[in-house]
C-alpha cells in the first residue's frame, strides 16, 4: 500500500534522501515524492492518507506540481521578470509530449543553480522535479489532462499575478478589490477544486454524471473557502513577506492604510473610532466571506456519495480545521496583528479527524455539527464586535442568517 512516509521528521531520513540529491542518484521516486509531500505541508500529507490508494498517487502528484508553481511564484529572492520566465517554462511542461524530456532539462537549466544545495524543502523539489514529473505519465490519460488543465490555468494566473506583483514595487495595489480577491483565490485554489472534483469522478463510479454537475458547481468554493481562511490566517506571514491580499477598496471604505490596518498600538477595537476597531470590521467582512464559500464546501462533501467515506473525509477534514480556525478569528479580530499566527491546537485537529471519522456516512450529522460549529462563530463576532459602529454586526448577522 502506497503511503505517506511518517518518517518525514526523522534525521536520518531527511540525510538519506539529502544525499541521494547530492549524488544525482534515485531508487524510489515514489518514496521520494511521499517524503517530498511531508516536508512541504504537514495539512495536506495527513489528509491525502485517507484517500484510496491509485487516487492518492494522483492527488500527491497534483498538489506537488502545484507546489512548485507556488514556490516559483512565492519565492522572494526571484525577481519578478525570471519568475515568469520560470513559470512559463514550467507550464510549458503540462501536458507531457514526445519532448517532454528536452523541456524538463531546459526548465531545470533556468532554475538557480544553488537550489540544488538549498536548505528550504520546497526549492530542492523544484529543481529535482526529474524524479516526480515522469511519473504523471503513468496515470491514465484523462487523468493526466485533468492534471495538466489545473497546473497550466494556475501558473497562467500566477503570471499574471507576478505581474501585478512588479507594478506594486512602483506604488500600485496588488489586489484592489473584492473582484481581485476572488480572481487570485480562483486561480490558486479554485482551480485545484475543480481538479479534485475531476479526479473524484474518474475515480467513482458511484459519482454520475448529474452529481458530477452539482459537484463541478460547487468546487471552485470549496477550494476558495480553504485559500481564503489561510489568506486570514498568514496576514501577518505574509507582511513579512512584503505582500497583502487583503484588498484595498476594504482598507479605503474604513479610512485606514495597509500599515495602520496591520500595525497593533494598543488600541481597543471596542471604541468604534480606532484604527483597530476598523481593522476588526474589515476582518469580520472577511470572516463572513469565507464562512459563506465553506457553507459551499459542507454541501460539496454531503454530495459525495455515502459509500465513498474516504473521498468524504479528505474534504471534511480541512473543511472542519478551517471553519475551526475561523472560529479562532473570530473571538480575536485584531489578533492577526500579533507576531504569532492564529491557530488550531494539535489536539483540535485530532478531536477534528475522530468526530467526523465517525459522522462521515451521514449528512444529518455532518450538518448538525457544521451548524454547532458556525454557531459559535457567529457567537464570537457578535462578541468582539460589541461597541463597533452600526453595521458592524453586519457580518455576525449575515452567518448567522445564512445558517441552514
Amino acid at each position: 500500500m502506497f503511503l505517506i512516509s511518517a518518517k518525514t521528521d526523522d534525521p536520518r531520513t531527511e540525510a538519506t534522501w539529502k544525499k541521494a540529491m547530492a549524488d544525482g542518484r534515485i531508487d524510489d521516486p515514489k518514496g521520494f515524492a511521499a517524503f517530498m509531500l511531508g516536508k512541504t505541508s504537514r495539512t495536506f500529507a495527513l489528509n491525502i492518507q485517507v484517500l484510496p490508494t491509485g487516487l492518492r498517487r494522483q492527488v500527491l502528484l497534483a498538489y506537488l506540481f502545484c507546489r512548485m508553481a507556488d514556490t516559483l511564484e512565492d519565492d522572494g529572492e526571484l525577481g519578478e521578470t525570471t519568475k515568469i520566465s520560470l513559470l512559463e517554462s514550467f507550464r510549458g511542461l503540462f501536458p507531457p509530449g514526445p519532448d517532454k524530456s528536452a523541456r524538463l532539462a531546459a526548465f531545470r537549466a533556468d532554475l538557480p543553480p544553488e537550489w540544488a544545495r538549498s536548505e528550504r524543502w520546497d526549492r530542492l523539489l523544484v529543481h529535482h522535479c526529474d524524479w516526480i514529473y515522469p511519473q504523471l505519465s503513468e496515470f491514465p490519460e484523462a487523468v493526466v489532462s485533468a492534471i495538466s488543465r489545473c497546473v497550466d490555468e494556475m501558473s497562467v494566473g500566477m503570471i499574471d499575478f507576478t505581474r501585478r506583483q512588479a507594478k506594486t514595487r512602483a506604488g500600485q495595489v496588488l489586489i484592489e478589490s473584492i473582484a481581485d480577491l476572488d480572481r487570485y483565490c480562483y486561480y490558486v485554489a479554485g482551480t485545484v477544486g475543480n481538479l479534485l472534483c475531476d479526479l473524484f469522478t474518474l475515480h467513482s463510479p458511484l459519482i454520475g454524471t448529474k452529481r458530477a454537475q452539482d459537484l463541478r458547481a460547487l468546487s471552485v468554493s470549496f477550494g476558495v473557502g480553504l485559500q481564503l481562511t489561510n489568506i486570514l490566517k498568514d496576514v501577518q506571514e505574509d507582511r513579512r513577506r512584503n505582500v497583502s491580499y487583503i484588498p484595498n477598496s476594504l482598507l479605503e471604505e474604513e479610512g485606514l492604510t495597509e500599515s495602520e490596518f496591520l500595525s497593533s498600538e494598543g488600541e481597543s477595537s471596542e471604541k468604534p473610532g480606532s484604527a483597530n476597531a476598523a481593522a476588526a470590521r474589515i476582518m469580520a467582512r472577511l470572516i463572513e466571506k469565507a464562512a459563506a464559500h465553506l457553507r459551499d464546501a459542507l454541501e460539496y462533501s454531503c454530495l459525495l456519495p455515502r459509500l465513498e467515506p474516504r473521498l468524504r473525509l479528505f474534504c471534511l477534514w480541512p473543511l472542519f480545521m478551517a471553519v475551526e480556525n475561523l472560529v479562532l478569528m473570530g473571538e480575536s479580530l485584531n489578533g492577526f496583528q500579533s507576531e504569532g499566527k492564529l491557530k488550531i491546537t494539535r489536539k483540535q485537529v485530532k478531536d477534528i479527524v475522530g468526530r467526523t471519522s465517525l459522522a462521515c456516512w451521514s449528512n444529518l450529522w455532518i450538518r448538525s455539527m457544521f451548524r454547532g460549529s458556525m454557531d459559535r462563530l457567529q457567537a464570537a463576532l457578535a462578541r468582539t464586535q460589541a461597541g463597533a459602529r452600526p453595521g458592524a454586526q453586519h457580518a455576525a448577522d449575515a452567518v448567522s442568517g445564512a445558517m441552514p
